[in-house]
């Protein structure tokens, strides 16, 4: 049974990313996790006074609750033969925090979340909330980009720079996600290194049980490489490591439309380095 955490803000972005997670999920058993967060200082004294007879808690998941209701209904009378079961989160407190607690309480095995929010700025690749999951969240999540809609998933690729390495968790999570999946790897190794025989070496020797594609390409940039290989290539979902907290924040308070802007054409499956 998977658990996966879909996070909504009530957004056209996020019910389409919430869509997409209905197909790409849709040959296993699953339990939803449907949640919205709330700040407690966006309600007004009259929201908390409408409903007199109900406690402050009711009063203010009221309203969300009635809309995620309807969500769940939706994605049921699009998905009616899947087994598929629902359960309603709201919450009101820090964002990540909200989410952490919940990935940790039911070990929830996937985040979903749409690339943008309800702002939906075009200029923006990623929305405050996503960046924050992709920093601060633990968690494999899927990043939909707005307005994909879902195709068959049969090419993966896995892009890996001089920071990051292929220890035994990160190997794992590959591996479990492509047999899982019944994906094929591709793997494309960026590096600035001398001796690039060692590297190659040793990430082969990683994925001596992994049926993959591998390629190295030295002194390019990432996403040049990245850009480069999609456009030659057909892939369906591509990876990004998160690993190095100093390269995300370069990553993502520069210029991350530069770093991630075509991999985002797809939709983007982030993993931690444990």
């Amino acid at each position: 049974m998977k658990k996966i955490l879909l996070l909504t803000d009530f957004s056209k972005n996020a019910e389409n990313a919430m869509a997409y997670a209905m197909r790409f999920f849709e040959s296993r058993k699953c339990t939803y996790y449907v949640m919205y967060v709330h700040k407690v200082g966006g309600y007004v004294t009259d929201d908390l006074l409408m409903s007199p007879k109900n406690s402050i808690h009711d009063s203010i998941t009221e309203k969300p609750n009635k809309k995620l209701n309807v969500l769940i209904e939706k994605l049921k009378n699009e998905n009616k033969t899947k087994d598929y079961h629902f359960e309603i989160i709201i919450d009101y407190d820090v964002f990540t925090d909200a989410v952490n607690q919940v990935v940790n309480k039911f070990s929830i095995d996937f985040v979903v979340i749409g690339s943008n929010g309800a702002s939906n700025i075009k200029e923006v690749i990623f929305g405050s909330n996503t960046i924050n999951v992709i920093e601060k969240v633990k968690c494999k999540t899927l990043v939909i980009p707005s307005n994909y809609k879902f195709l068959p998933v049969k090419e993966f690729l896995v892009s890996l720079n001089n920071h990051c390495k292929l220890n035994n968790n990160l190997r794992e999570d590959i591996m479990d996600f492509i047999e899982d999946f019944d994906l094929k790897l591709h793997v494309l190794r960026v590096t600035s290194e001398k001796d690039t025989s060692q590297i190659a070496l040793g990430d082969k020797e990683r994925l001596s049980l992994l049926e993959s594609k591998y390629f190295l390409i030295e002194d390019v940039p990432v996403d040049y490489a990245v850009s480069s290989y999609l456009q030659t290539n057909t892939i369906d979902i591509t990876a990004f490591i998160a690993q190095d907290k100093s390269l995300l924040e370069r990553l993502f308070s520069t210029s991350p439309s530069k770093v991630l802007k075509s991999r985002m054409k797809l939709p983007l499956l982030v993993l931690h380095s444990h």
